[in-house]
């Protein structure tokens, strides 16, 4: 049996219970104009069946591109569903899209045209995206820095630059250098980002190539009560703490661990401080950690925290009624 080449790039699609939309995004995967690529349709074994489109989509399509559906044997979530297809993706370049989200036909073509105009140097490659609604209306463009501008490790440093992951494309190479992520780190954006700055470097096409849907993990947060909230609070500290940690592990292997751990401490010790908070949700945090000298943190600061997780029903009522006086 003769296996295909490898392409030079791959198109990841990944998804979990998405069913009602999964169509509309493998769709847009198909129909990517330019060379032919690989189209990786990725489940992280979704309940629903998202999986049984992919393979209906697979065995039915035609055209140029490879098209291959996959399934996590069990739920691994983003972290380690992306390490996972970083694995099994075939191509030096891989592009990266959420099953709600949509490509335009042109994001692959142009996404390698922009890393071949540095000579194949870049190890990420960013774009513009179009905010769409849950119910694919178009609310307008929101754009991204031009990542051409931070030059290395003390540019990130400096001034961290908005990326979107969402449309982000990554090289092998530079998981390859890098190795997985830990299992609890679910912001592949912002590793990938440090770890490219780190190595060959990263550039911005100056366009929206893919339609973003609100809802999801790009939603905004609702709290019904204080125990949501504290349990919210406590799910956003402990991933950003597992983001520091990959950070410095990254940092390391990249020889520039000193200025990366100078950028982000004050940052870290802010996720500490709210995560000892928020060690039992269920409880009102004690006071002592106003003054408890093991957290390099400003008193008004851990004042106002403190308060917010204390009195987490008062603070969803007020959230409420700030976001009434919005509208």
């Amino acid at each position: 049996m003769t296996t295909a080449p490898a392409p030079l790039l791959t198109l990841v699609v990944l998804a979990y219970r998405q069913a009602p939309l999964i169509d509309a995004a493998i769709a847009s995967a198909l129909a990517q104009t330019g060379e032919p690529i690989e189209i990786l349709l990725s489940d992280d074994a979704s309940p629903d069946d998202t999986f049984a489109r992919m393979q209906a989509h697979a065995a039915a399509y035609r055209g140029p591109h490879q098209v291959i559906a996959r399934r996590n044997p069990v739920n691994l979530g983003l972290g380690e569903h992306v390490n996972t297809v970083m694995r099994e993706a075939r191509g030096a370049l891989i592009l990266l899209m959420a099953g709600d989200d949509l490509c335009l036909p042109e994001r692959a073509q142009r996404v390698r045209a922009a890393w071949e105009s540095t000579g194949r140097q870049a190890d990420l490659v960013a774009s513009h995206v179009i905010d769409m609604a849950l119910d694919g209306t178009d609310l307008g463009v929101l754009r991204v820095d031009d990542l051409a501008q931070w030059r290395g490790v003390e540019d990130w440093a400096r001034r961290r630059p908005h990326v979107i992951g969402a449309a982000h494309a990554v090289t092998r190479r530079l998981f390859e250098r890098f190795g997985p992520m830990a299992a609890d780190c679910q912001l592949e954006d912002q590793v990938n980002t440090l770890r490219a700055l780190c190595a060959g470097g990263a550039c911005t096409v100056d366009a929206p190539l893919l339609r973003y849907r609100r809802g999801g993990v790009s939603g905004r947060h609702v709290d019904a009560d204080g125990a949501a909230l504290r349990s919210r609070l406590q799910r956003v500290a402990q991933r950003h703490l597992a983001l520091h940690r990959q950070w410095r592990r990254d940092a390391a292997l990249a020889g520039c661990l000193d200025t990366v751990q100078a950028a982000t401490d004050r940052e870290e010790q802010r996720e500490q401080f709210v995560a000892a908070l928020l060690a039992d949700p269920g409880q009102r945090p004690p006071l002592s950690l106003l003054w408890d000298s093991g957290f390099r943190v400003r008193t008004g600061w851990r004042l106002g925290k403190w308060l917010r997780v204390a009195f987490a029903g008062l603070t969803v009522r007020v959230d409420a009624w700030k976001a009434q006086r919005r509208r």
